[in-house]
């Protein structure tokens, strides 16, 4: 059932594809919406058409920003026109096959571990046959997270740039296998933008909010939750192990952040690290030595 479901989608969007192919476009717009526009996406660039996918809060601001409370499909076809015309995001490079394989599979990585750390949370208060049955599950969780971490690294040592990648990234302590194969099929922008555009798009980059109560405070939002995430993980262990991150941190709760801050605060450290090492080619042996990418 759901494979003919997907069939009559991928039909639909085919029809649609091919009626955007008779007008003269500049460029189109869509939002994120947690995978389900991807095969859109693929229809759109395998027809050579030029397409953006923006982040669903840049649409709803730029709404809100432009007198449009209101939201029904009509008025947001029209919003995202409107935010094409006047922002000019960025056109989406056209991905490998391969590139999306690999973003299948650490896409379906980071839902068997939200799946097994809820298992675990229910485990503590579990008894009896349930007990039993979450012990089950979370063994059958861990075969097809070993399996798929497994398939994960053949694919990388297969392509020899996001094994080059990879194995540059690992040498800063605090960065593993898990993450350095998130940022190569995540993050394929590390290494080419600056350090400011780099944090900007991840979503790491502080904003100031000085309004009423909050004067002084600066926050962090928007760009690509996984990121961040997967970064925060490697923060946590690099705050133990990598001396030039825990110097970091313990220099920023002292001067009176909040460990929670303090801990963000290395995630956008991390990236500006990696991000240059990228950029330059250079090991975490060498890292400190790297000018700022800026």
């Amino acid at each position: 059932m759901v494979r003919y479901v997907q069939l009559i989608v991928s039909s639909y969007l085919s029809k649609l594809v091919e009626t955007l192919k008779s007008y003269t476009i500049n460029l189109i717009v869509l939002e994120a919406t947690g995978g389900l526009e991807t095969e859109l996406v693929i229809q759109l660039q395998a027809a050579v058409l030029p397409v953006a996918l923006i982040n669903p809060r840049q649409g709803r601001d730029f709404a809100k920003a432009t007198g449009k409370l209101a939201k029904t499909d009509a008025i947001d076809a029209q919003i995202l026109a409107h935010f094409g015309e006047a922002m000019q995001p960025q056109i989406l490079a056209v991905e490998s096959e391969e590139s999306r394989q690999l973003g299948d599979l650490i896409s379906r990585r980071r839902q068997l571990v939200e799946m097994r750390t809820a298992e675990k949370n229910r485990r503590e208060r579990a008894r009896g046959k349930a007990l039993v049955d979450i012990e089950a599950h979370l063994e059958y969780l861990d075969n097809c997270l070993e399996k798929l971490n497994q398939e994960i690294e053949e694919l990388t040592q297969a392509n020899q740039q996001w094994l080059e990648k990879v194995n540059l990234l690992k040498t800063v302590p605090g960065i593993g296998q898990v993450i350095s194969t998130t940022l190569v099929s995540d993050l394929p922008e590390l290494g080419q933008l600056t350090a400011k555009q780099i944090s900007r798009l991840v979503g790491v980059a502080p904003i100031n909010h000085d309004s009423g109560q909050h004067k002084g405070k600066r926050m962090i939002q928007g760009g690509r939750a996984q990121i961040p995430a997967t970064l925060y993980m490697g923060a946590v262990v690099a705050m133990r192990h990598n001396p030039v991150i825990k110097t970091f941190y313990e220099r920023l709760v002292g001067r009176g952040k909040s460990k929670k801050l303090a801990l963000t605060a290395c995630v956008g450290k991390i990236l500006v690290i990696l991000n240059a090492m990228v950029r330059q080619n250079q090991p975490w042996q060498l890292a400190d030595n790297l000018p700022p990418c800026s």
